[in-house]
């Protein structure tokens, strides 16, 4: 800390470093905070909720979160750099896909830093987490298992922080300015939900998130949930006898055509195989005396 940046408040000691309203160095000064929070807000990717002072409505005392869906580039457009507007009037009025990414990249760097870790997990969380990253595919996924966790099981947990000075060796010095952290997990949250067996479920309505491993798995998973919602489409009971029918054939065809596959991969490593390739080499066993 700077002397002439220097206040025995800290929070007043940011005032005199950034800009209004924000608590961090910006790239754009009409970028904030709020206009990274309504961009995600705007496309329906999170809900947030925040509950401010009864004595000062300008200060969130806390705020709620919650993650929604992650929006691809081609929900974009073809052009990623054609500006959008805001629902509402805003400056800047509008934004792009980059600018997206950037509210979303900003959220990965503060779950990063400020985020759940294993610490504060009750046996429960901690035996789910186990669950999920064994079958979770991880390398494919540019979401951190954590993050995918915790938003699809809507767990939730508590984060506050605030601003304090650094330890100094000598009085003469000053401080460095430094934003101490701290998170604990909601007590209210129901940890039975998020339990091993109901995370084996989750994959199941979810095949296309399991590791590629178990790739096998996931086909038949990802085939089931197709025939059960072709099956929950039936609106009388001769549509879903007729239904029914249908997914008979279906399974009964690919049976078949896995059947006929499997031979023919038999009789192809035969034909490839050199011991078999030599019609002269002749091989015969005699159980007669003569």
């Amino acid at each position: 800390m700077e002397p002439e940046f220097w206040d025995k408040n800290p929070f007043k000691a940011t005032t005199k470093v950034f800009p209004p309203g924000f608590h961090f160095r910006p790239n754009a000064t009409n970028k904030t905070r709020i206009f990274y929070e309504f961009i995600l807000i705007d496309t329906n990717s999170v809900s947030i909720k925040h509950f401010k002072d009864t004595n000062d409505p300008n200060l969130n005392t806390h705020s709620t979160i919650q993650i929604l869906k992650v929006l691809q580039p081609k929900q974009f457009g073809t052009n990623l750099n054609q500006p959008k507007n805001f629902s509402a009037p805003f400056d800047p009025i509008g934004y792009t896909y980059w600018d997206y990414v950037d509210a979303w990249m900003n959220f990965v760097k503060w779950w990063d830093f400020f985020g759940p870790n294993s610490e504060i997990y009750p046996e429960q969380v901690q035996q789910g987490f186990d669950q999920f990253k064994r079958m979770f595919n991880s390398q494919e996924s540019r979401i951190p298992a954590d993050m995918m966790y915790f938003s699809s099981f809507a767990l939730s947990w508590i984060f506050s922080w605030q601003y304090k000075y650094g330890k100094t060796e000598s009085n003469k010095q000053f401080p460095s300015l430094q934003r101490h952290a701290f998170i604990k997990l909601w007590n209210q949250f129901d940890t039975s939900n998020v339990a091993p067996d109901k995370v084996k479920i989750w994959f199941q309505a979810h095949p296309k998130f399991l590791k590629a491993t178990d790739l096998e798995t996931s086909l038949f998973l990802n085939k089931k949930s197709q025939l059960a919602a072709f099956l929950a489409s039936s609106r009388s009971k001769e549509s879903l006898a007729k239904n029914l029918k249908e997914v008979l054939q279906i399974l009964q065809q690919q049976q078949e055509e896995g059947s006929s596959s499997n031979k023919e991969d038999n009789n192809s490593s035969k034909e490839e195989d050199p011991f078999y390739q030599n019609e002269d080499d002749c091989f015969g066993i005699s159980i007669n005396d003569d």
